[in-house]
């Protein structure tokens, strides 16, 4: 498998992905060219080989079999009504297990799905929300008042009856 692929699975970036192939932590990645060439195990996951110091890797061991739950929280939105800029709080949580992030805008990379459950909600209380097994990437987590700003990715959604 390639860099992008290998990348997603393990939910890192492919940057990070490039630095541990340097450090040759990618149990038998061969350079072919320009290009490697990343081996999967029995699970179908690439095998990167820890670290003797520092901290441990964040890295998927196994193909996840939950999917992350991206939700707008329609409460904060509305309690952020009339607040100034530096008051606002983050209304986008990435749900990943015990694990929840925050931010203001970020970038679902490969497919996703969107669940509107009316009469079965979330644990969090949520009837609207988006699965992904994909890594989520938040663009920001600070907000940022100025109206002259685009976001840096656009995503247009058509959607065909």
């Amino acid at each position: 498998m390639r860099t992008r692929e290998a990348s997603f699975l393990l939910g890192i970036s492919r940057q990070r992905l490039l630095v541990l192939l340097a450090q040759g932590r990618v149990k038998d990645a061969e350079k072919n060219g320009r290009f490697w060439e990343i081996p999967v195990s029995e699970n179908g996951m690439p095998v990167i080989i820890p670290a003797r110091r520092g901290p441990k890797g964040i890295w998927n061991k196994e193909i996840p079999t939950k999917p992350k739950m991206i939700h707008v929280n329609q409460s904060k939105i509305k309690g952020n009504k009339g607040k100034p800029p530096e008051e606002l709080e983050p209304v986008l949580s990435v749900k990943d297990g015990e694990r929840n992030d925050y931010g203001y805008e970020l970038y679902i990379p490969g497919p996703c799905q969107i669940v509107y459950e009316p009469y079965k909600p979330a644990k969090c209380g949520a009837h609207l929300w988006i699965n992904t097994y994909n890594s989520v990437e938040f663009i920001h987590s600070e907000f940022s008042p100025d109206p002259a700003r685009q976001p840096s990715k656009q995503i247009f959604i058509s959607l065909v009856s």
